[in-house]
């Protein structure tokens, strides 16, 4: 059985995580109790052996005290058109397959976060999730249901959009067999 090697992409957040966590002088078994992920799987992370969802970036960089754009492709220089052929991609967590194309992936510098999100069938749904901000949710293509704790669910077709609170445990699903597209930007604090 051969051993794959890992990411150029997956090494670079590994070390942007070593490197946070050790700038803050927070032991890796603090930074798995604080962020709620095991250790191994930080172990794995830093080493570029694992690639983080973007869940646990959020919780990771939540345990840290930095955003979480400070893990992610640091975008083109603001004012700019960026014209990137290659964007990063990302799972949104752990338990599904659903991905996420990071258009704007957010830091100290901007105060806003956006991303395209994919959803296929087949590919499991992600957790609920909170951040601190606000939400707004776009359907480009396709249908989702967005869900959040104390509200009825919200069906949203293609065109249609929500805008919510962040820091309210929410989830966005797809609705039925086909696959869909959406556009969230996330205002933040």
């Amino acid at each position: 059985m051969s051993r794959l090697e890992p990411s150029p992409e997956a090494l670079a957040v590994g070390r942007l995580v070593r490197s946070r966590r050790k700038e803050r002088g927070v032991p890796m078994a603090e930074l798995a109790a604080r962020s709620g992920l095991s250790q191994p799987f930080l172990s794995q992370l830093e080493r570029g052996l694992s690639t983080p969802s973007l869940s646990s970036i959020y919780r990771i960089a939540e345990a840290l005290g930095v955003p979480p754009g400070a893990f992610l492709r640091p975008p083109a220089r603001p004012g700019t058109v960026s014209h990137e052929s290659d964007p990063q991609v990302i799972r949104v967590s752990e338990g599904a397959g659903q991905i996420a194309r990071v258009l704007i992936p957010g830091g100290s510098s901007s105060l806003m976060e956006a991303y395209e999100h994919h959803f296929e069938p087949g590919q499991g749904e992600r957790g609920r999730f909170e951040h601190p901000g606000e939400d707004f949710l776009y359907v480009l293509e396709g249908e989702v249901v967005l869900e959040i704790d104390g509200e009825e669910p919200l069906t949203l077709r293609a065109g249609q959009s929500a805008h919510h609170r962040g820091d309210v445990p929410h989830r966005c699903r797809l609705s039925g067999d086909a696959p869909a597209r959406t556009l969230l930007v996330i205002a933040t604090p």
